[in-house]
């Protein structure tokens, strides 16, 4: 990639790294509600388990880190 797409795609994920982990109860929550379509149970009683809520933010601060490095990288 080139130094301008570098920092594009950078920017980018220093706006959805950190959406995500901020947003991440709801997103999994979102996640676990689409998941149950056809199941019994309602729409509105499904909780997201801790541990997904914990893997999607982790995986927002990854989205974030790698974000800062490429932006770094194509001002290098």
């Amino acid at each position: 990639m080139t130094a301008g797409q570098d920092i594009f795609f950078g920017l980018l994920a220093l706006v959805v790294g950190p959406l995500m982990y901020y947003y991440a109860e709801g997103l999994t929550r979102f996640s676990e509600q689409m998941d149950a379509i056809g199941s019994t149970t309602p729409m509105e009683e499904v909780e997201p388990a801790a541990w997904n809520v914990m893997l999607t933010r982790l995986i927002g601060a990854i989205i974030a880190f790698a974000g800062i490095a490429l932006v770094v990288g194509g001002l290098i």
